[in-house]
């Protein structure tokens, strides 16, 4: 959880999380998403000087509080009250979670950094696991997270777990939601059936990402029910916009590529005939 307000002068033993890098700080780049405490104070340099200590307890390097409010998130404020630390200990080893632990997390953005790190790693042993917390997460943030993390190709049981998780009415809107988002890149045949059978749900995020997932298909046979969207559905997504904007989007895409699919079906059927008047050594390029 991120605190709202910050005291002036940082508590040593609060724990920070590097959420952005910038030309500024090309350095941070590879760092982003690391969780780091505050160490304790040096008289010598100050309060201004803050020191960042990495997850081995190593003091790593220093910042300023105006620094330490821009790039990072301050996730947990300490009730320490020895600033330079006299008579404590060192910092011991921070446990470095791993990506499905940080999955289960409690707070939502520890939970999508983890779906985050399980898509780069790309295990194949991790998806039952991921589908487990899909389909019988305690926390709504982390099944959604867990959706998210199923979005490259998983196999048909990733898929189904997708699929079952958009049509399950009980579920939670925004974890349908991500489902939904997510199968545009990991369906079968049928999951196109069961996003337009969705696209007139209740739930203004599950129309939303139903409308995203379909043109994102390129599927033709979402168009009326899209139309319908794009003409009566002006509910806002929070954080996006209305669903009939969406949708409208989404019809031009999928005309778009429908018309490029016609285009490139004749091309083909042009260079099939042209292929049989040409001579028996020329190769069709």
């Amino acid at each position: 959880m991120v605190i709202k307000t910050i005291p002036k002068i940082i508590p040593p033993r609060s724990r920070v999380r590097l959420i952005r890098a910038d030309r500024r700080t090309p350095s941070w780049e590879k760092a982003v998403g690391h969780q780091f405490r505050i160490g304790y104070y040096s008289r010598k340099d100050g309060l201004d000087c803050i020191w960042l200590v990495n997850e081995n307890g190593t003091y790593e390097q220093t910042t300023d509080r105006a620094f330490l409010l821009k790039y990072f998130d301050v996730e947990q404020l300490s009730q320490e009250k020895n600033l330079y630390g006299r008579g404590k200990r060192r910092l011991r080893k921070l446990h470095v979670p791993t990506p499905l632990e940080r999955l289960t997390a409690t707070s939502s953005i520890e939970a999508y950094e983890g779906a985050k790190e399980i898509l780069q790693k790309d295990d194949p042993k991790v998806v039952r696991p991921v589908i487990n917390v899909l389909l019988h997460g305690q926390r709504a943030l982390n099944r959604a997270a867990a959706a998210y993390a199923l979005h490259l190709p998983r196999g048909n049981a990733a898929v189904l777990a997708l699929e079952n998780t958009v049509a399950n009415k009980r579920e939670h809107p925004k974890v349908r939601g991500q489902a939904a988002e997510s199968l545009a890149f990991n369906h079968r045949a049928k999951s196109h059936d069961i996003l337009r059978a969705n696209l007139h749900d209740p739930s203004k995020e599950v129309r939303f990402w139903c409308a995203y997932s379909l043109a994102e298909m390129a599927d033709d046979d979402a168009l009326v029910p899209l139309k319908t969207l794009a003409e009566e559905d002006h509910r806002v997504v929070k954080g996006f916009w209305s669903v009939s904007k969406e949708a409208k989007w989404a019809i031009r895409v999928i005309r778009k590529e429908t018309t490029e699919r016609k285009r490139r079906r004749k091309l083909c059927i042009y260079c099939s005939k042209t292929r049989k008047n040409l001579p028996y050594r020329v190769s069709h390029a």
